[in-house]
């Protein structure tokens, strides 16, 4: 398992930082740059160490802005697409195809334990027009709402989930799951967001 580097951590954030200050100021003189470069170091060496988090399932220490830039850009690429061909779906339901509106909730397992696996999907989830993620237990479970059948439909068949596991070279254990796994304070709470006959129950076996 990689360890996790605190020198090549900070030398990241500060060169983030310094790419950021670079892109909002403008300023190319020599004597901008240099207080920038400091200044991008000073506050580095101040919040490097607030960006590592423990591992939501292990005591494995990540750093959050830790992930390889081609696969981001090959997800990045690959979300903006998906958002895309959802907002015409989504368009089209809303503008001519209103029966098909059946908003619900769906309930899966996608176990990372990086907690930016968690935040990027559950964000890559909300961004994608006709989801919205609703909660994440500690476990590893997602609420999601779903604005049709064949939204939810494509939510568990995992392709987003393995993309993100992909992205952070992490082995999940995806899965839709039962309404019986999910804590019951959580199901009462999401029964606001979509009507009570439209939560997806999975039958068991």
């Amino acid at each position: 398992m990689k360890k996790n580097n605190k020198v090549l951590n900070f030398i990241v954030t500060a060169v983030l930082l310094m790419a950021l200050w670079f892109v909002m100021s403008g300023k190319t003189e020599t004597k901008f740059l240099i207080l920038g470069a400091l200044s991008s170091i000073l506050i580095a060496f101040a919040c490097t160490k607030t960006l590592n988090m423990k591992g939501a399932l292990t005591d494995r220490t990540y750093y959050l802005l830790a992930v390889n830039p081609v696969k981001f850009i090959m997800y990045l690429g690959w979300l903006i697409y998906q958002i895309i061909k959802s907002a015409v779906y989504v368009s089209g339901v809303t503008l001519f195809r209103r029966s098909e509106v059946e908003p619900s909730i769906a309930w899966f397992m996608a176990d990372y334990d990086n907690p930016s696996a968690r935040a990027i999907l559950a964000n890559s989830i909300t961004l994608t027009p006709g989801t919205i993620t609703i909660d994440i237990t500690e476990s590893g479970i997602f609420s999601v709402h779903a604005l049709t059948r064949s939204v939810r439909e494509g939510l568990l068949d995992g392709t987003m989930q393995n993309k993100v596991a992909w992205l952070y070279g992490e082995t999940i254990n995806f899965r839709p799951v039962d309404e019986s796994e999910v804590p019951e304070h959580i199901v009462k709470q999401e029964e606001n967001y979509a009507p009570k006959r439209f939560i997806v129950r999975r039958k068991k076996a």
